[in-house]
């Protein structure tokens, strides 16, 4: 399946947080991802990598391809497990320790679409805009009047490259 999302930065979040309020836009709450990333040989500037991921209510094993930067140039494949621990044991034992990482997620379900406030270390909060097509997001950050600079879908990394940042290599605690 191809993953359609986007990464916006540089935007005001009191103002977005506000706006999806006055649209009557429910968001869930405020919750602690955490998750291990194990890198995959790559060619060409390619991103592959596995990773478990859990929110405390939903753990995921995910495989993705990122082959550019556009809003639909990703591979992905995802499965619920029931077990974050030992899912990340049975991948280390394969593909070596990997890369812990914390972050919190806020999510809008609006119109099929999926968008979310995250918010990592040192960085300025990023909203991501997932929906069905390019068309689709483009459509919804214009409707919903959401500023800033849109990215693509960049890896996290990217991200903090932006900012003039180097990710931390294995980050816990709040952001």
């Amino acid at each position: 399946m191809i993953e359609t999302e986007t990464k916006i930065i540089n935007f005001d979040i009191e103002k977005f947080k506000e706006s999806m309020k006055a649209k009557g836009i429910e968001h869930s709450d405020r919750k602690l991802q955490r998750r291990w990333v194990f890198s995959l040989p790559s060619k060409n500037g390619e991103n592959r990598f596995i990773r478990v991921r859990t929110n405390g209510d939903i753990t995921t094993l995910t495989y993705k391809h990122r082959a550019g930067e556009t809003m639909s140039n990703t591979e992905e494949i995802e499965t619920e497990v029931k077990d974050f621990d030992k899912t990340k044991s049975i991948i280390s034992k394969i593909l070596g320790e990997g890369n812990y990482k914390e972050n919190y997620r806020t999510t809008y379900n609006y119109k099929g679409a999926e968008i979310t406030i995250d918010e990592w270390p040192n960085i300025p909060p990023i909203i991501e805009v997932e929906a069905e097509s390019e068309e689709k997001i483009l459509g919804l950050i214009k409707e919903l009047e959401i500023d800033g600079r849109v990215i693509g879908n960049v890896g996290i990394g990217n991200v903090y490259s932006i900012y003039k940042e180097q990710p931390p290599e294995n980050t816990k605690g709040q952001p």
